[in-house]
């Protein structure tokens, strides 16, 4: 998630990777949002079920972009990848995993996060059991490809990370959503590295109707694989999955800024989201938690009524708020010294690997 790709191509950015990281980020965001309102029953159930259906297109297309924009900084000696990606990474991880602790020390969960607990804090680097477990897998997708070098190293690190997809596709859980994700989702990223400038050249020659068609066959699959048994889900996976991500990839090429009349109106904002996910990643999740506590308190007044009027569209609201205030947070923080610290690690630690080398 780190900001290396943006929007305009003459300072060395690609204007529809961000807008397809923003759709990625709000695809996640809207999950979350989901997942703090059904439980809490602010929204109907059928939120859960929409927002599983799209399991196969939020971090496979996320991991698929990280990778493809990682492929520069693992040509560079493990120094520079410290100090330009890992230190980044690693820094963010941990602050946002004692921050997130210290919230729900003081406020209420209302759900079961698990993100108040000593002991989960202490095992975290090594066991993340909370939302931040993309950072946790992506240290360790970036170290594990570091080590894979040459072709052979690589086509066999892509056999192995592609069984181990399949088997989690199967519903295999380790019990841990940091272990499982990795398994699952490691695939995406090296291919990504493995093939990146295949990818961005198939997805320039994609037209709208290219586009639409590999819609199609996501929205396929997705239906297929709702009807059938575990067999046709393994098999079924990786295909719907590539298919997702590709038809993503080809619609924010299609709305990129820079395009003509609406369609480039609109990937605007999606871009501006795309080259702030990290920091809208990390930070999401609270602004969401403090909205759900208080729509909770807010149904035991003389607004409950039209806090479920609200609920079939409540998730959709939420999320936009998260969103915009999370950008909003980020803003804020990135006026002070002291408070940009919240998403960029300082300079002694992204340096301590090269002076102690």
């Amino acid at each position: 998630m780190s900001d290396e790709v943006g929007t305009q191509r003459d300072t060395g950015r690609i204007a529809w990777i961000d807008v397809a990281r923003g759709i990625a980020i709000t695809l996640v965001v809207l999950f979350h949002a989901g997942m703090f309102a059904v439980p809490t029953g602010l929204a109907p159930a059928w939120w859960t079920d929409l927002n599983l259906a799209f399991a196969l297109l939020r971090m496979p297309l996320f991991f698929l972009l990280a990778g493809a924009l990682a492929v520069g900084a693992l040509r560079r000696p493990w120094r520079a990848l410290w100090t330009t990606r890992l230190a980044v990474l690693v820094w963010v991880f941990v602050l946002w995993t004692v921050l997130r602790f210290l919230y729900y020390r003081v406020m209420p969960e209302p759900i079961e996060l698990n993100q108040s607990s000593w002991i989960d804090l202490v095992l975290s680097v090594v066991r993340p059991s909370n939302g931040l477990w993309f950072l946790f897998a992506l240290v360790v997708f970036l170290v594990v490809t570091k080590l894979a070098t040459g072709p052979v190293a690589r086509l066999a690190a892509l056999g192995v990370a592609t069984l181990c997809s399949l088997v989690l596709h199967s519903g295999f859980t380790t019990g841990n959503v940091a272990y499982d994700g990795i398994l699952r989702y490691y695939v995406f990223f090296l291919v990504g590295v493995m093939f990146r400038d295949r990818l961005l050249a198939r997805v320039e020659r994609l037209t709208p109707w290219a586009t639409a068609g590999l819609f199609a066959v996501f929205v396929a699959g997705l239906a297929l694989r709702s009807v059938t048994g575990v067999a046709v889900d393994i098999a079924t996976a990786l295909p719907v999955a590539a298919a997702g991500a590709l038809a993503t990839l080809g619609l924010a090429r299609i709305i990129a800024p820079g395009r003509p009349g609406l369609a480039g109106a609109l990937g605007r904002p999606f871009a501006h989201l795309g080259s702030r996910t990290l920091q809208v990643y990390v930070t999401h999740v609270l602004v969401l938690s403090a909205i759900t506590t208080a729509l909770q308190a807010a149904g035991t007044t003389s607004l409950a009524t039209a806090v479920a009027a609200l609920a079939p569209v409540l998730p959709l609201l939420m999320a936009g708020l998260a969103v915009a205030a999370s950008l909003v947070i980020v803003r804020a923080a990135e006026a002070l010294p002291v408070t940009r610290l919240l998403y960029t690690a300082p300079e002694w630690f992204a340096r301590s690997a090269v002076r102690a080398g």
